[in-house]
């Protein structure tokens, strides 16, 4: 009896005494050694508690996790979720502040190889342990979240983050997996119109694309310059248009009025579509299943039933002459939502990954 007596104390002291946790799914045993996305094989020693991020994407996977309470820093790029705007910023993903890094103290950096190569040597030099996030199809970025998670001692938030996405995913494939290739309407994704650069194959939009029931016209890799002739002769029922900042409408607005494309399909039924948000389909984020939703509606055989809020115009104003596009002054620019330079840089970004990655 007194045994007993004596366990169930013990027990008892152990649950409540400060730092000592019950088991569960979600705890992590330190130290830990994982591989990243770049093949370095890693050691975690312990729990990280200071953590800055490189890149928007990883910044919505900390959050997504449960980590966002250890991120101490993030990139002038970081808007969503809405508290990681607040986080000291260390620059842009190409420019970063290694002085601000430092004084941040993190005991871990997580990053992107388009961050660069310099940008991961710089780190090493301030002895700083690094994990690369660079995930190149819709698994990976799956596969990313649970790396973060495990690495964070969140890992039973992210089986659940990932297990939300394959629903979604196994929802919307198994509504478009019997659609014939015939049948699929051709796709045009376009993130700018002068010159005209768009979604190619080994890009999420291309994934997305299919998974959604619909084709891409465009059979060149990465994000490549088209022309017109070649839009033309493709013929796409559809033309999707994203552009950071509110672009989206105005290039979406250029190629409806584009004398080019009268005879073009997606012109004369009047489908084309400005993505409202772009970082839900070219951020290798939890959110990019939102993008996967959104094409699925455009792609679908009963689209003029459909209300596509997502529509909706933003009022317009006339630019100031600090506003730039693509490097050059636009002439024809509209409304700049809040932190437009910020989200702007993330849309050229995507242009600066051709032949690198999806984003």
């Amino acid at each position: 009896m007194l045994k007993k007596i004596s366990a169930i104390l013990i027990i008892f002291v152990l649950l409540f005494m400060p730092g000592v946790q019950a088991a569960d799914n979600n705890s992590v045993e330190y130290p830990i050694t994982i591989t990243d996305s770049a093949g370095s094989v890693i050691t975690i020693e312990k729990e990280p508690q200071r953590i800055v991020s490189l890149m928007p994407s990883i910044t919505e996977i900390l959050f997504a996790v449960g980590a966002g309470d250890k991120v101490v820093g993030g990139t002038e790029d970081d808007y969503f979720p809405p508290e990681a705007s607040d986080l000291t910023k260390v620059g842009r993903y190409t420019t970063i502040n290694y002085e601000t890094v430092a004084q941040l103290e993190p005991d871990l950096v997580l990053l992107d190889e388009a961050n660069g190569e310099d940008t991961i040597k710089r780190l090493e030099e301030l002895n700083v342990q690094t994990i690369v996030v660079n995930p190149k199809t819709i698994d990976e970025i799956m596969q990313s979240i649970l790396l973060v998670g495990t690495v964070t001692n969140n890992k039973e938030n992210a089986q659940s983050v990932v297990d939300d996405m394959q629903q979604v995913i196994d929802t919307v494939k198994e509504s478009s997996q019997d659609i014939p290739d015939e049948e699929r309407p051709g796709v045009l994704y376009i993130v700018w119109d002068d010159p005209m650069y768009a979604a190619g194959t080994d890009t999420y939009p291309d994934d997305l694309i299919e998974m959604a029931g619909g084709k891409n016209i465009i059979e060149a890799s990465d994000w490549p310059v088209i022309n017109l002739e070649t839009v033309v002769n493709a013929d796409p029922q559809i033309i999707i248009c994203s552009g950071m900042g509110g672009l989206s409408y105005q290039i979406a607005n250029n190629t409806r009025n584009n004398e080019a494309f009268e005879t073009v399909d997606a012109i004369k039924n009047d489908r084309v579509y400005p993505i409202k948000d772009p970082n839900i389909i070219e951020l290798s984020g939890p959110r990019i299943v939102q993008g996967l939703e959104e094409l699925h509606v455009y792609m679908g055989a009963d689209w003029e039933q459909k209300d596509f809020t997502s529509l909706e115009y933003p009022e317009q104003t006339n630019a100031g002459p600090e506003e730039e596009s693509n490097g050059q002054e636009n002439e024809n620019s509209t409304a700049q939502t809040p932190g437009f330079g910020a989200l702007f840089a993330i849309s050229i970004m995507i242009l600066g990954y051709l032949g690198q990655k999806r984003h």
